[in-house]
């Protein structure tokens, strides 16, 4: 996206409410009062389109957008979101059937909408949307879990799972997400908060489309479990940008992968596997629940 704004002059009223939102103070008023930025402003820039948002006559264009194409601004019914803040539960029992298409389509969309600390396009997805899919990273989970002999209690509770035919990593879940960060790319002090609240507006929005979630911190604590006692996991930049929350998509390279950067520049949303990334956090199981 090209950092840049345009005003319409015919429209400006000089209110300068666009300077006066812009969080890093790079926009001014030229001799003509018409705002611009200032010098070396467009380099600063972070794209979070606040002076477009705010201008009350749709004078101010950034990167080429028309403000009158945007989306109306909408705040939803209160009652009905706080409702459904209130009855969101742990989902732990699935139903064995694959996400619906126009879910998976629903959710992929809303992802370039998810806030970051200074708006950095710092985050990437890995969905696993079919249940055999899910089944293969299953299979490779606990083929993995009885192999290492790691002491810790985790694992050790894990690999008793196994032998009883329980799935306490995955709990039977047919899909999940991994959201997982580039730190190179992250505000200092984002690091933990800015896949924690990705995965909270995934939770939500596909709570609302009927799907069942489970944040599944074992999935996350039983490969790092693992790691220390066994160095099976390498941080390398060529693997999928999941693998730190995942060893079986280092061996399963299967999931739909997708970045922020690319899915809000409209470029092409799926990235290789090689997509760069040197640090993931949090697992969110996505299925529909038996009700």
């Amino acid at each position: 996206m090209q950092k840049t704004i345009a005003v319409d002059a015919s429209k400006c009223v000089h209110c300068g409410m666009c300077i006066q939102d812009c969080v890093l103070g790079i926009i001014e008023f030229d001799d003509n009062e018409i705002p611009q930025h200032t010098s070396g402003g467009s380099q600063q820039c972070v794209a979070c389109q606040h002076c477009m948002a705010v201008c009350p006559t749709g004078a101010l264009s950034f990167g080429g957008k028309d403000p009158e194409k945007s989306f109306p601004v909408g705040f939803g019914n209160s009652d009905d979101l706080l409702r459904l803040i209130q009855s969101r539960r742990s989902i732990r029992f699935y139903k064995n059937e694959s996400l619906p298409a126009d879910k998976v389509a629903k959710l992929t969309a809303m992802l370039p909408y998810i806030p970051t600390g200074g708006n950095a396009d710092n985050l990437h997805f890995s969905l696993v949307t079919s249940k055999e899919k899910m089944e293969a990273i299953r299979k490779t989970t606990y083929e993995t879990i009885l192999a290492k002999k790691s002491s810790s209690r985790v694992s050790v509770n894990a690999r008793q799972a196994c032998k009883t035919g329980d799935d306490i990593v995955y709990r039977g879940a047919p899909s999940l997400v991994a959201v997982s960060i580039d730190l190179a790319k992250t505000i200092p002090g984002c690091e933990n908060a800015d896949p924690i609240i990705a995965l909270s507006y995934i939770e939500l929005y596909a709570q609302s489309l009927g799907l069942g979630t489970l944040w599944c911190d074992m999935a996350v604590m039983v490969p790092m479990n693992i790691t220390r006692s066994t160095g099976f996991l390498k941080f390398q930049q060529t693997i999928p940008s999941a693998i730190s929350c995942s060893w079986a998509f280092q061996t399963l390279p299967i999931l739909e992968q997708f970045s922020r950067k690319c899915l809000r520049s409209n470029c092409s949303s799926k990235v290789g596997s090689g997509e760069p990334c040197k640090q993931a956090i949090q697992i969110r199981l996505l299925a529909l629940p038996v009700l």
